[in-house]
């Protein structure tokens, strides 16, 4: 009898804890602030969670042809509220340049032996 108090206490803190955050974090906390969010988290949150794209990363061309599929999905959206996300998303959540490679050596530099 006496382990089952702590363990139903433990378990208890731990699905509070785990779920806390959950409810703490407004949906479009996870996007970077700018010029067009509002429209994201209109339109897009309607049906995604910010999390979901937040996380994802994009060419302009890449992020124009996912707002394209997403409108043959369903999603409604003036040509100007397409603009504006695509623009958003294209600055906020732009794909990183791929590392650059280091220069090659110099065959006449002297070694450092």
């Amino acid at each position: 009898m006496t382990l089952r108090i702590p363990l139903a206490v433990a378990v208890a803190a731990f699905c509070l804890g785990a779920v806390g955050p959950v409810f703490a974090q407004a949906p479009e906390d996870a996007l970077p602030a700018g010029p067009g969010k509002d429209v994201v988290v209109r339109i897009c949150t309607s049906c995604h969670d910010a999390s979901e794209f937040s996380a994802a990363r994009h060419t302009p061309e890449e992020w124009d042809e996912v707002i394209t599929k997403m409108q043959g999905a369903g999603a409604d959206m003036t040509a100007e509220e397409q603009a504006a996300i695509s623009a958003y998303l294209a600055k906020n959540l732009p794909k990183a340049a791929p590392p650059a490679s280091p220069a090659p050596a110099d065959p006449k530099a002297p070694s450092a032996r």
